[in-house]
Formats: structure tokens, C-alpha cells, sequence
């Protein structure tokens, strides 16, 4: 195998990796090091390609504007967008069959990396956590809410 390479990438090495992300898609990360590709572990090949060379869509008041890296390898990633009340019952769904196994659950949300994942949960836990602790608003007569 050698040696595990540390360090600054090379442009060389991140065409190794958009090519075998665009062959292969954004997953088995270990694999590349398995297969003689790169010396890199397989979770700074994920990083590399989360933080610096996959494409991203920004959503700007609404509207969508693509930013185009490298090349768009039918991998979109939503910055700053909300999580989908189907992409929730999904998330939430498969935490119970897979539990905390988040880059098992982004699998299945195309655009979602494990980090979104984890961290829409981690906020989704503290938010049921906030209401169960909170003590009930008080209602009106006519069932609305009074502090609204």
C-alpha cells in the first residue's frame, strides 16, 4: 500500500479523485487508496471533495445560481437549504433502521452530505428537547395562541 500522504494536494491528485468521483460517485472514499489510486485515507479524499472541489448550488433570495467548479457529475449539493418534510421522514426513518450512521443515511438524499445529515438531527433533537422542557402556551378562548 505505502505510505499514508499528509499534506497539501496536488493538481494531480485532485484530478484522480473528480475522475473517480465522476465514475464512481461521491462514495466509497476508502475505496481509492484500496484500488492504488491515492495515498490519501479515504476520509481526506471525502474532504477534499466536500470542502474543495464537488460543485455547489447557492441559493441567493430564492433563486438558484449554479457555481461551477471543475465539473457536474450529477452531484448537487443544497447550501442553505432547508431540509424537505419528505427528506425529514426519510432522515428520521432511517436513523431508526440504521441509527447514527449518517453517511449511510446521506446515501439516500441525493445533495446531502453526512455532515448535513448529522447536523439537521443534532438541531431536530435540541428543538424536541426545547419543547418538551417548555410548559404549554397559554390558548384563548378561541384556541388560538395568545403570545402570537
Amino acid at each position: 500500500m505505502g505510505e499514508i500522504k499528509k499534506g497539501p494536494w496536488k493538481t494531480e491528485e485532485d484530478e484522480v479523485l473528480m475522475k473517480h468521483v465522476k465514475d464512481y460517485g461521491a462514495k466509497e472514499w476508502s475505496s481509492i487508496r484500496s484500488k492504488g489510486l491515492l495515498q490519501r485515507t479515504g476520509k481526506s479524499c471525502r474532504l477534499r471533495w466536500v470542502n474543495k472541489l464537488r460543485p455547489v448550488v447557492i441559493v441567493v433570495d430564492g433563486d438558484w445560481g449554479l457555481e461551477k467548479f471543475w465539473f457536474l457529475c450529477n452531484c448537487v449539493m443544497l447550501v442553505g437549504v432547508k431540509f424537505s418534510a419528505e427528506e425529514e421522514r426519510t432522515v428520521i426513518e432511517l436513523q431508526g433502521q440504521f441509527g447514527n450512521k449518517w453517511a449511510r443515511i446521506a446515501t439516500y438524499l441525493p445533495g446531502r452530505t453526512d455532515n448535513d445529515v448529522k447536523n439537521f438531527w443534532s438541531s431536530r433533537q435540541k428543538r424536541l428537547a426545547r419543547v418538551l422542557q417548555s410548559p404549554p402556551r397559554p390558548q384563548s378562548v378561541d384556541g388560538r395562541d395568545k403570545g402570537r
